[in-house]
Formats: C-alpha cells, structure tokens, sequence
C-alpha cells in the first residue's frame, strides 16, 4: 500500500496498541500520559472505583495480564499473549490447569471470518452476566484445525482487583460556556482501525482548534473506555450534559471501503442538517441515521438528548482481530476524517442568525452577487433563498439545510452583505416585541 504522506503521531500508535487497553487495566494511565504529551496539553483524568454504581453502569475491577499461554501434549508452546492481545479475552476467569481437547475446544473462540487471527471477543467485558464467569482464549481457525485428541495445559494468570476506570479529557476553552464534544475510545487491545484512528483524527482536529481565533465554543476531548466510560461520565456530570451543544465521534478512519456520517436524533435537528452538508461538501460521504452504525459513545450521547454524529468508514475486513494493524492505516484516510470533524466545528463556530437591514431586496449587481436567472439559474435560487432566508432571520445552518446548499457557499455570500453594512444581528424575542408595542 502506497502512503502519499507519513502517519502523524505513528509513534503514539506503536507505543500503545499492543497494551491492555480495556475498561479498568494498569496500562491507561500511561496511555493516556501519552496522549496528553503528544498533544502537549494538560489532561484532566476522570476517576471511577472498581465497583461504583453509576446511571446503573457497574465500573469493573481492574484485569491486568500477568501471563497467558497454552501448550500441548508435547509441551510445546501453541500460542500466548505474548504473541498477540487478543489470545486472552478481557474479563475471563484465570486458570491454571490440563484439559483434554474436548474441553479445550468449548473455551476457545474463534474469529468468525478471518481464519489467520486471534479474535477480539468483547462480551465478557461488556455483558456483566459473562464478566469474570469463565474462562476462554481465542485461536487462528488454521491453528485450532490442526489442534489433536491429547491432553493439553492453559495457564491464564490475571491479576484481578479493585482500580478505577479513567476517562480523559482534553479542554480548550471558548467565549461562551457552551460545549462541543469530540468523542474517543482508548479500548480495543492489539487493533487500531478499532478505535486508534479515531484518536489520530481527533487529536489532528484538536490541534486545529488551538491555534483558531476567537473560538466561540469550548471544545472538549475524551477519551473513554467504549460505550461504559460515556456513560458514567455523562450520569456523574449533569453539568456536562447540560453544557453540551453537539458531540461528534470517530473510529475507523484509517482505512475501509465507505465514507459514512451518522446522524442522531430528528433528520431536521441541528445533527441531521449538519450530516446533510458534509454529504454535500464530500459527495463520496453518505449520511445515515444513527442506528446504521454499530452504536457507540455518540449513541449515548444522543440519548442523553445531545445532537450527535459519528465520523467513520465501514465494511473493514479485519474488524475485531488481529489483522487490524498500524502499516494498514491509510494516512490520508485519517487526515480527510480530520478534515470533515474539523468542517463541522467550524460550521457550528461560523454559524449566525442575521437579518437584513432593509425592508426591499439587495440591488445585487451592486455588490457582485447577482447571478443571471436565464444563464445562470441555480445560483440565482440560492442567492434569493439566500435573502429570504436572511430577510426572516434565520441561521445560516437552517438557510443552508433547508435548500439544500452547502453552508459554505451561505456564509460567503452573508459575509459580503455583512462587509457591506446591510446585515444586523436580529433583537432578542422580548426586545422586539417592545419595539412592536406589544
């Protein structure tokens, strides 16, 4: 595969995808040092005890790998952690003994189409009937196929007990209090299209939006464990969900075959109208609802009734094993998901509610703007959507959406009126109405 430019930050991806990177495990803490260093901002960790009941989430204890293997009936070593993360399953049971090959055939799980891979089985560490129930490894199908009738010895050393889960956050403050949130997952041993491409993505946004001026918003970075991490941090801090204005997601951008915005809550609310203009803007990048993804932080967030997107790509072959690996990562892929994040915050920082200063239409020509209704008649729609739109007072966002133009397109037209002097930001409801008399 033929990279156009290097991978940023590939030293963060090579330090840390191999580590235990599931929901309670001694090797977060470092990881997420080594975010907030690679970002070069102060992180603010979020701390959840082993045990905590929160928004009816159960924080596990902590699961560390001591050591992992299997051998068989010769001795020989077959496979261990050592080899990959993913021979041991997060949040199974220690053991150490023989079993025959029937035996250990009803603990070994296997990938379901990828017969070259360990297999990332997420179950035990996310349903909390199966956590800690039992004990299970994954194996390569081609490895599995050739296991014998014999007698074979597992040896699975966990170190189990009580920690605290983290969630890390990155904050770069705005004018207002009012809060976008970019949303990341950490976990996923030993894969990076699931989910470190995310954090790649996003870290490039965060980057970009330290050195924009006059930021209106107050941008927030997380890094959770998936699904659990948005959760707890969303139970435990009301102010955050109250705070919050959008939240926008992102995994699996370094490489797949479909470009996908995902979309929550109404198709006309502020999280459908911004997809609908990233399909505009990128015609290879289709907006759906959120239900046809896989459901992931962004999916909490809109439940907690927060606008929210995710950013991704689909159909990757080497979803959850070990053939999910960083010389697989498609720079480019990265840096365009970065691109579109990016393209929305700077929609929901450019967006404004104007309105004409005047009661008649804009002699055009005057300012450069009128476009022929014969020759050229599209735009010449857009341009009179454009001022009845203004004439009403509405948002830029809610001009674009509703005809179908792209944002882009409605700011750069609204600020040349407002280099004119012919737009005013309109009074608030209770101000009007008593310039009305009412």
């Amino acid at each position: 595969m033929t990279r156009h430019a290097p991978l940023r930050h590939s030293g963060l991806v090579e330090r840390n995808y191999l580590r235990n990177r599931t929901i309670v495990s001694s090797d977060i803490g470092p990881l997420l040092e080594d975010v907030a260093a690679t970002a070069g901002h102060e992180l603010v960790v979020h701390r959840y005890p082993s045990g905590s009941d929160i928004g009816t989430w159960i924080v596990p204890p902590r699961w560390d790998v001591k050591e992992a293997w299997l051998k068989g009936p010769d001795g020989a070593l077959i496979a261990s952690y050592a080899d990959h993360p993913l021979f041991s399953i997060p949040y199974t049971q220690p053991f150490s003994g023989r079993v025959d090959h029937e035996t250990l055939k009803r603990h070994v799980l296997l990938h379901p189409t990828q017969d070259d891979a360990f297999f990332y089985e997420h179950r035990f560490a996310y349903d909390y009937r199966k956590r800690l129930t039992d004990w299970a490894i994954t194996l390569p199908r081609t490895l599995f196929n050739r296991l014998r009738a014999g007698e074979y010895t597992v040896h699975l050393d966990y170190d189990i007990a009580d920690g605290e889960m983290l969630v890390g956050e990155l904050c770069l403050p705005g004018a207002t209090g009012e809060c976008i949130a970019l949303l990341t997952d950490y976990c996923h041993p030993g894969q990076v299209n699931d989910s470190f491409t995310g954090i790649l993505a996003m870290l490039d946004v965060f980057e970009r939006l330290k050195v924009m001026e006059n930021r209106r918003y107050t941008y927030r970075l997380f890094f959770f464990p998936e699904t659990i991490g948005s959760c707890v941090l969303l139970h435990a801090r009301p102010d955050y969900a109250a705070d919050t204005r959008l939240a926008i997601f992102s995994e699996f951008v370094g490489w797949g075959r479909n470009w996908k915005v995902l979309a929550g809550g109404d198709a006309n609310g502020l999280s459908g109208k911004l997809g609908r203009q990233i399909a505009l803007a990128y015609r290879d990048v289709r907006c759906d609802g959120l239900a046809d993804g896989f459901g992931n932080d962004e999916a909490v967030f809109d439940f907690a009734g927060i606008p929210s997107l995710s950013v991704q790509m689909s159909e990757c072959d080497e979803y959850h094993s070990s053939l999910d690996r960083p010389e697989l990562i498609e720079p480019a892929n990265v840096e365009r998901a970065a691109d579109i994040v990016f393209s929305l915050c700077r929609m929901m920082e450019e967006n404004r509610v104007l309105r004409l200063g005047q009661r008649v239409p804009v002699y055009l020509t005057r300012y450069g703007l009128y476009s022929d209704s014969v020759y050229q008649s599209a735009d010449f729609e857009k341009n009179r959507t454009i001022l009845y739109g203004l004439r009403d007072g509405r948002s830029l966002l809610d001009i674009a959406a509703a005809a179908g133009i792209e944002f882009a397109y409605v700011r750069s037209f609204a600020a040349t009126l407002a280099e004119r002097g012919l737009l005013e930001t309109p009074l608030p409801d209770d101000d009007r109405r008593k310039c009305h008399g009412n």
